[in-house]
Order: C-alpha cells, then sequence, then structure tokens
C-alpha cells in the first residue's frame, strides 16, 4: 500500500524538524566550541526525542521513527560535547574570562 495522506503530512512535518539540528552540529564538529549552548535545553532536547522515538515504535509510526532516529545522532553530538567541555572546564573558563573583562555580570 502506498502513503496515506497522513503519512506525507507527517514526513513533511518531520523533515525540517529532522534538519534544524544539522547547522549547529556542523557549527560544533567544526568549532568544537560549546560555550553559548545550553546544558539544560540540549538535555530536554534528546530526552524529548529519545521519548519521541520510543513512542513511533511503539506505534509504529515510520515518520516518528525515522525522524527522530535521524535527529538523535546530531542531538547526540552536540550533547555529548558539551557535557565534555564543561566537564574539562572549558566553558567554565571562557565564563571566567568574560567575567574578568567584564563582559559579564
Amino acid at each position: 500500500t502506498g502513503m496515506t495522506l497522513i503519512s506525507v503530512i507527517g514526513v513533511l512535518a518531520a523533515t525540517p524538524t529532522t534538519l534544524t539540528q544539522l547547522p549547529q552540529a556542523y557549527k560544533t564538529i567544526r568549532s568544537k566550541d560549546t560555550h553559548s549552548l545550553s546544558l539544560g535545553m540540549y538535555s530536554l532536547v534528546w530526552a524529548a526525542t529519545a521519548l519521541w522515538l520510543i513512542y513511533g515504535i511503539l506505534i509504529k509510526d515510520v515518520p516518528l521513527i525515522l525522524s527522530n532516529s535521524i535527529s538523535i545522532l546530531p542531538i547526540t553530538y552536540i550533547l555529548s560535547m558539551k557535557v565534555y567541555n564543561t566537564a574539562i572546564g572549558k566553558d567554565a573558563s571562557i565564563d571566567a574570562l568574560l567575567k574578568k573583562e567584564k563582559l559579564m555580570p
């Protein structure tokens, strides 16, 4: 059987949502800089994407499964880099520098 109109709409909705993380992932891969990224926000985005993926698998919804399977890859990379940079103090050292230069309260 072919795709239903509902499935087509699902794919059309999922495609741009899936692509939203690619520019940030590309920038993070190139620069390794995550200072301006929120650890809390990326943790929530990762959890939400993982839950949507699990939900899609449970209800056997192909657009949800495909889009969230693809989306979770760059999100995981970005979140991993943010956690790593935070753990090694790279992001914290930038905060300290900005405070020292009076560029940040």
